[in-house]
């Protein structure tokens, strides 16, 4: 069933690139998610089954939420104007395939993106905006927007000069042939006058040539001691338990059950209880949309409506809920949102000697690159 599945699937992708493709299809549409779409609209407007949605279990009802407002999504209609197959991407990683079966029965599943990633190069002299003359010479208006997020610390975009120049290594993702998703910068330098700074992407943070690390303001703080960490964000992951594919919005700590778990910054508890699949669960609100998620807890300690101070102890480790073993799952959002905590909590003020060691291998390979375009 499962060779079946792809089969299905290879063919829609081949339809979507070939006019002469005309096996059972009559029409392939690319439409936009606006932001009054839901996964209930678009079954009901395409006369598909309404039971593909109520027959999801709860969180994977919660994660049909995701589809992101402006994502492109494609249908294939048969001769009679009816849909047997539909594309949404869900995320970077996982996408909603809709499908009729050789039963004649239609389907839903989650699955893993096909999307192609290649690693690119390119100097670039800048004539006009910062990010017209990287959309120009790139064709990738994202990378622009991405690279302008990178180096804004470092470069003041309004007074750029005529020779300024940037340099760019960076992997470009591609799905259905076209841009798609967070195109990653891995290396890059900009160039003004005599000037020359550099940035080096290394496990989810940007360094600078010396392997320094520019830390914001910010009193987010690893919410427990950790043996270690047993699965990290990511958008997509195969559920250990359930046996399907699921984004993981969080980082799991491991440690013994019993383990003191703090708050991770200043906040008010809005939920203290029981949680399908979490278990035990913890959720507070900070300051400026922010919202932390504490789930498989042992026992709770505080209560909803209680203030905490960030290191407070406010429950311990343990594995109730759907879990294989004690940890903490950790979650961060904000305006509703998730977020990788990786990006957010402050772990040391400067980079371990260790852990320097290894990004500046990193530096050093790339910066040859960079200083060779």
């Amino acid at each position: 069933m499962k060779n079946i599945r792809l089969i299905l699937l290879f063919i829609f992708l081949l339809a979507t690139f070939s006019n002469a493709f005309t096996l059972r299809t009559n029409s392939i549409e690319h439409k936009t998610w606006n932001d009054s779409e839901t996964l209930l609209k678009f079954l009901e407007q395409n006369s598909l089954p309404l039971k593909l949605y109520y027959n999801l279990d709860g969180e994977d009802k919660k994660i049909m939420h995701d589809i992101n407002v402006g994502t492109t999504y494609y249908i294939a209609k048969d001769c009679s104007g009816g849909v047997y197959q539909a594309v949404i991407p869900l995320n970077e990683e996982l996408e909603i395939h809709i499908y009729k079966s050789i039963e004649n029965k239609y389907k839903l599943e989650i699955i893993p993106i096909n999307y192609i990633q290649k690693t690119l190069k390119v100097k670039i002299k800048i004539d006009s905006s910062f990010i017209e003359s990287v959309k120009k010479a790139t064709n990738n208006y994202p990378l622009a927007l991405n690279l302008h997020k990178i180096l804004k610390d470092k470069v003041n975009f309004k007074r750029l000069s005529k020779g300024d120049e940037v340099g760019i290594i960076y992997k470009e993702k591609t799905w259905m042939n076209q841009k798609f998703g967070t195109q990653r910068v891995l290396a890059t330098y900009f160039k003004h006058k005599k000037n020359k700074v550099y940035k080096f992407f290394y496990k989810g943070r940007y360094y600078d040539k010396r392997a320094h690390l520019r830390i914001k303001t910010s009193s987010f703080i690893v919410p427990c001691r950790y043996r270690r960490i047993s699965s990290r964000f990511t958008r997509k992951r195969w559920h250990p338990i359930l046996h399907i594919y699921r984004p993981h919005h969080g980082i799991d700590y491991a440690n013994r059950v019993g383990t003191p778990i703090w708050a991770t910054y200043n906040g008010v508890v809005t939920y203290a209880g029981w949680v399908r699949g979490y278990g035990r669960y913890i959720e507070i609100k900070h300051p400026n949309g922010y919202r932390s998620v504490y789930g498989h807890l042992s026992r709770i300690k505080v209560k909803s409506g209680q203030r905490v101070k960030t290191h407070q102890v406010i429950g311990l480790m343990g594995s109730s809920g759907m879990s294989t073993g004690p940890h903490l799952h950790f979650g961060i959002k904000v305006n509703g949102k998730w977020i990788n905590p990786a990006n957010k909590i402050v772990v040391v003020k400067n980079t371990q000697s260790k852990l320097r060691r290894k990004i500046l291998k990193e530096v050093k390979k790339y910066k040859r690159i960079l200083d060779r375009l």
